[in-house]
């Protein structure tokens, strides 16, 4: 593992970022800029203002209820950004469908931010299906005692290690595509820039290219974070018929990413090494959704970066 990933940088900060298509999103307090790299070769930088919930309100910056709360928010900010981004960049037009037509007449103006709250609620439905339900439901196959004590903990095990083999299993498969890998190089841009800054250095592409990809904050080792946090929890709950398992792991579920969000923010600042353990597979896995990229994405990057940083 590269040492600079647990070297305390010399400029503290929470700027975080998403890879965006052809471009990046990065996040300062309450600005959010996006770069997007046209086919001209220009390159697009639009900055906006954002105030978190967490900042509007009290409630929403409490211990656990912040992470909940932030992952939501998240999803909206980054599924909006990356909509934004697949307009702005010159893709192969499609001929509209006759279901866009009518959706466009219906909701008039309001269109893209319906389809924006709608892809939202597909990419929840999703992701709580195939992470959540699914590997309950297959968990359920198993043949032995689930009423005991014993019986419960294991069967709760098993589910975990089937999500853990669905997720690992569906980011490699996404990896194989040209396109992700694209969007995966501009995640490896995106960590370059804030190691430079975070380290001090002139935000220049020369700088930026020689740090790592891999970073202790990245979105992609809260996922894993999450997922353990969700073995750990659902441990704790009896194993009941599939409708009532599933009802209880989405009840449990602001639990579960309010608690991973306080282990992985610990787990990602400290210097005590037995937390960095878990850090450790996240980092991993960015071995996948972080690919080395090249000068131009690194320049995208840095384009965001500067947006919203002062100096």
């Amino acid at each position: 593992m590269d040492k600079e990933i647990w070297k305390k940088p010399l400029r503290q900060c929470n700027i975080g970022g998403e890879a965006l298509i052809e471009g990046v999103m990065m996040r300062n307090g309450n600005k959010i800029a996006t770069a997007i790299r046209k086919s001209n070769g220009e390159i697009e930088v639009e900055t906006t203002e954002y105030v978190p919930l967490s900042k509007r309100f009290f409630l929403f910056k409490l211990p656990i209820v912040r992470g909940a709360v932030g992952m939501i928010e998240s999803m909206v900010v980054g599924m909006k950004a990356l909509m934004d981004s697949a307009e702005k960049v010159d893709l192969e037009e499609e001929e509209e469908s006759k279901l866009d037509i009518f959706l466009k007449k219906v909701f008039g103006d309001r269109f893209f931010q319906v389809m924006l709250y709608f892809s939202v609620v597909v990419a929840l439905v999703f992701g709580i299906g195939l992470f959540m339900l699914l590997p309950n439901w297959i968990a359920g196959w198993v043949r032995f005692d689930k009423s005991t004590t014993g019986g419960k903990i294991l069967a709760n095990l098993i589910e975990g290690c089937i999500r853990l083999i669905i997720f690992f299993t569906y980011i490699w498969a996404v990896s194989k595509s040209k396109d992700i890998k694209r969007v995966f190089e501009y995640h490896g841009a995106e960590h370059n820039a804030i190691y430079a800054y975070e380290s001090r250095e002139e935000l220049t592409v020369e700088n930026a290219m020689k740090h790592t990809t891999l970073h202790p904050r990245c979105g992609t080792a809260y996922l894993f974070v999450v997922i353990i946090t969700s073995i750990i929890l659902f441990s704790f709950a009896k194993w009941h018929s599939p409708l009532v398992n599933m009802a209880i792991r989405l009840m449990l579920l602001p639990l579960v990413a309010g608690v991973a969000y306080e282990i992985f923010k610990i787990a990602a600042k400290t210097s005590f090494k037995p937390l960095r353990v878990i850090s450790y597979p996240g980092l991993m896995l960015q071995k996948i959704t972080t690919q080395p990229p090249d000068e131009s994405q690194i320049e995208v990057a840095l384009a965001a970066l500067k947006a919203v940083v002062e100096d």
